[in-house]
């Protein structure tokens, strides 16, 4: 008798102590489903042009965004209040073209120091983890054959630097704004008098030099609000030698078009100089005869600017019309983009 009660105080007590169990089991798993657990390790990840929830529509490639496989190489130090020392050397990332980018894992230095990003992309190579900030000019040259519209030789010509400074540790990527250093030219035709035939038509900027010694600076004042104050920063980041670089021609593609206001322009990227007067700056040659534009008065091509040419093609010469536009940065949204 003795035995079978105690057998089942036993057997109650078991029950007693699985129903706790279980009832802990729950309360967790209620907790879990309200909080969510934070398992950010300290890595860095960097952004540009869009949130990284957003994909970029064609028309923001290459202008507003980095091209997918584009390689932009990084530098970061711990920030002046911790002695300005480099922390990540030449940190090699591949762009995805929707404002993200791919590379090894890097990330916050564990004593809580700020960081200053410092990043670059152009027709040049680093190694990553040994090639030092560049202390000095390094050449950049844009490609002679554009020929095929915004394509690889295109994007390789683009030149772009960008810095952000004093970063928190905190898992938000880092947003950052690059900028155009050199000058873009939009050249589109259409038939005039004489309707002579376009399609066949070759298309080129004559007499730029093609090689830019590009100075990186970590002190530039490129994002100065002021706009005049940040383009001058910017535009003393690159200079058009003349030693070893003789003017060339550079092929673009040949758009024709029925009406400008709704062309689709050739674009070809250049370095920033100046064209003196009635020196022949485009080329077209047809089937009926060569034709030359030239710049009345002449031009220095500014960084950071783009150049439109609407080119009417007469049997007998050309008509055209230009403008000058900012070239839009590929500017990053702040504080949109954080890390999953």
């Amino acid at each position: 008798m003795y035995y079978i009660i105690n057998k089942e105080l036993k057997m109650k007590a078991k029950l007693v102590m699985t129903l706790a169990a279980a009832t802990m089991i729950l309360a967790g798993c209620n907790t879990d489903e309200n909080e969510i657990t934070d398992y950010w390790n300290g890595e860095i990840r960097l952004t540009s042009g869009v949130s990284v929830q957003t994909r970029a529509n064609n028309t923001d490639v290459p202008d507003k965004q980095i091209a997918a496989g584009q390689t932009v190489y990084t530098w970061v130090d711990k920030a002046a209040d911790n002695g300005a020392t480099e922390y990540i050397s030449a940190w090699t990332l591949t762009a995805q073209g929707d404002g993200t980018f791919t590379g090894s894992s890097q990330y916050y230095p564990t004593d809580g120091s700020n960081l200053d990003f410092y990043a670059m992309h152009g027709n040049f190579a680093f190694t990553e983890g040994s090639s030092t900030f560049p202390a000095s000019a390094i050449t950049h040259t844009v490609a002679a054959d554009q020929s095929t519209n915004l394509g690889t030789a295109y994007l390789d010509s683009d030149l772009l630097y960008g810095l952000k400074k004093g970063v928190e540790r905190s898992k938000s990527a880092v947003d950052l704004t690059f900028y155009h250093l050199l000058s873009k030219v939009e050249i589109a035709l259409k038939q005039g008098a004489g309707k002579p035939a376009l399609n066949g038509a070759t298309v080129t900027i004559e007499n730029t030099r093609l090689k830019a010694e590009f100075t990186p600076d970590k002190e530039a004042d490129i994002n100065n609000t002021d706009v005049s104050v940040a383009q001058a920063a910017r535009a003393g980041l690159v200079t058009c030698p003349t030693g070893d670089n003789a003017p060339a021609p550079i092929t673009i593609a040949t758009e024709v078009t029925d009406d400008f206001s709704s062309a689709t322009y050739a674009a070809a990227i250049i370095v920033p100089q100046t064209v003196a007067a009635d020196t022949k700056f485009i080329k077209v040659a047809l089937d009926g005869g060569t034709f030359y534009y030239k710049i009345p008065g002449g031009l220095t091509f500014q960084s950071g600017k783009k150049y439109q040419y609407n080119i009417t093609v007469n049997q007998t010469g050309l008509t055209v019309n230009s403008k000058i536009e900012d070239w839009t940065p590929v500017s990053a949204i702040e504080g949109s983009a954080e890390m999953e």
